[in-house]
């Protein structure tokens, strides 16, 4: 799982929140769940050093499965681009997943955007991921 934050410092697109995803079923019935979640943010709350602390995470049937905290400086703006996953089928009590991105650390904080349910694309193992 990895992240990135790419500096807007020149005019560029303004992109909303995109959210991509997939479910791999092995032939074994083993599955994985892989989620991509961009977005534009705006460092604005000082969360200590000078940073503004961004909480994303991917929800299935009520427990948290996957978070990333990324930093994002005070006044600036910036793309930020989060995978998270899980091993295991989503939906197994609940359609869809979860998804979350807060200003902060802990879940219950600030809300910046909040998709559910959201449906990952089922492919076979083995199938390059779009996510």
């Amino acid at each position: 799982m990895s992240m990135q934050i790419r500096d807007l410092s020149g005019p560029a697109p303004t992109p909303d929140w995109s959210v991509t995803g997939t479910q791999s079923m092995g032939t074994s019935g083993q599955a994985r769940v892989d989620i991509r979640i961009t977005g534009r943010v705006t460092g604005k709350i000082d969360q200590g050093g000078g940073t503004d602390a961004v909480r994303v995470a991917v929800w299935d049937d009520g427990e948290e499965k996957d978070v990333k905290i990324v930093t994002v400086p005070l006044g600036a703006t910036a793309v930020i681009d989060v995978r998270l996953g899980f091993s295991g089928r989503y939906e197994t009590t609940a359609g869809g997943i979860g998804i979350t991105v807060v200003h902060g650390t802990h879940a219950g904080a600030q809300a910046l955007f909040a998709l559910d349910p959201f449906f990952p694309k089922d492919v076979q193992a083995g199938a390059k991921p779009e996510a």
